[in-house]
């Protein structure tokens, strides 16, 4: 038969039991487990309560990194105590993923085209959406439908 090219992972919920039923079950963990952090958890991306929602006003202070990977997009790598982010509620953790800029959805744009967004947002205060959890959840097969987004959180 052909040589199945490698499908992206997938999630351990997507074993089938037809899968372990022929063995397949471990191969497949095996896979998703393959450099992946065993402690990662599934993180629902439609599920509204791992996202957080703050409204910042500028300088913001957050150093945003571009994903590996390929997927786009951009998270949090640090905040700095210089910016508004630092004494913001809720807190912003190291490897949030920043989704959406006031109402312009940014999951997986460049990190220049991320970073226009914010600075061309003329509000007093620019909302951030930002999702708590990995990129694999995020981007992968389980990512939520724009019009989720629009609906539940932009």
């Amino acid at each position: 038969g052909k040589k199945k090219k490698k499908k992206p992972l997938v999630a351990a919920d997507r074993v089938t039991p037809f899968d372990r039923w022929l063995g397949l079950d471990k191969d497949l963990e095996a896979e998703l487990n393959d450099g992946v952090d065993q402690d990662v958890t599934y993180v629902d991306p439609s599920d509204a309560s791992n996202y957080v929602s703050l409204s910042l006003v500028k300088p913001m202070g957050i150093a945003f990194v571009e994903n590996e990977g390929g997927c786009g997009g951009v998270f949090v790598d640090e905040v700095l105590n210089s910016g508004s982010a630092a004494s913001a509620s809720p807190v912003l953790a190291r490897g949030d993923q920043l989704v959406a800029v006031g109402s312009t959805l940014v999951l997986g744009w460049e990190f220049d085209a991320t970073l226009d967004a914010i600075k061309a947002s003329d509000d007093s205060a620019t909302k951030l959406v930002l999702f708590r959890g990995p990129t694999s959840f995020l981007y992968g097969p389980t990512k939520a439908s724009e019009e989720w987004y629009q609906e539940n959180l932009l």
